[in-house]
């Protein structure tokens, strides 16, 4: 069995701040070592079911969050970035039976995390075919395109539904449940369990079959200001519609990536 894991932070239990989340601010290294234990149990719960290999792509910020020195030494990571279309997926592919999520949180558009976000800041909203994307479809697609379903994914309250209501046998643990600019967070120590669990049985079931891609994108990205709109939409095969608003259709999810990594 061969298992991807894609690791983010602002899902990770009982983080609340940016200031959290940003290499070299003092709160940043309490976080990056929760985050680095999450993904440490979601290795575990693999290994328990059965993975023979794991690749596991630091997700998050600079890429280079997780502490490689604490992981078994059986299993890859990819630090950094590659500006691959397939962002926080880089080094997915056909060879692969799952694929696991930790980390994960809430997308732009929604509540349950005072960090909601989608890729960056500067997105106040993306859809494709009328639906709102979080990084959580977003990379879930990137694994359908190659017939590999997603599993588990631990995060936050919003992300967790949201992954439910797309692949209604995922396993999921909550992490945080946000109001306003708080979380109510369960302990870290009991969520790393959570997820060791979850991803062993997640992975022992074997029943979860890929999402189903679209026959066509319409894609619709919303930005923070408009100044970011007027100079994206000079992007070859993008359409302004109005000040902050650009479209484009493609029906390959690959080329919708490639213009994706450009626009975002």
């Amino acid at each position: 069995m061969k298992v991807f894991i894609s690791a983010d932070i602002e899902g990770t239990a009982g983080i609340a701040s940016w200031d959290e989340t940003n290499k070299g601010h003092a709160d940043y290294t309490y976080f990056s070592r929760q985050m680095t234990a999450e993904v440490k149990a979601a290795i575990s719960g693999a290994m328990k079911a059965g993975a023979s290999e794991i690749l596991i792509k630091d997700a998050h910020g600079s890429a280079r969050n997780i502490d490689p020195s604490v992981l078994p030494d059986s299993v890859r990571i990819i630090r950094g970035w590659a500006r691959d279309p397939f962002m926080m997926m880089q080094g997915i592919d056909g060879s692969f039976d799952a694929v696991v999520f930790t980390g994960y949180h809430s997308p732009s558009g929604r509540g349950l995390n005072p960090l909601s976000h989608t890729m960056t800041g500067d997105i106040f909203s993306l859809k494709i075919n009328g639906e709102l994307v979080s990084e959580f479809l977003m990379n879930a697609m990137s694994a359908a395109y190659y017939k590999v379903p997603v599993v588990f994914l631990s995060g936050d309250s919003g992300i967790a539904k949201i992954a439910r209501d797309k692949v209604p046998d995922i396993e999921t643990v909550v992490t945080n449940t946000g109001s306003g600019s708080s979380v109510d967070s369960i302990h870290p120590a009991k969520v790393v369990k959570m997820i060791e669990e979850g991803v062993s049985r997640a992975l022992s079931t074997g029943s979860i079959k890929p999402i189903v891609l679209p026959e066509k994108f319409e894609v619709e990205v919303v930005y923070v200001e408009h100044t970011q709109a007027h100079r994206l939409s000079f992007f070859p095969g993008v359409e302004k519609v109005d000040d902050r608003t650009l479209t484009f259709t493609e029906s390959d999810y690959f080329e919708v990536l490639r213009k994706l990594l450009f626009l975002l």
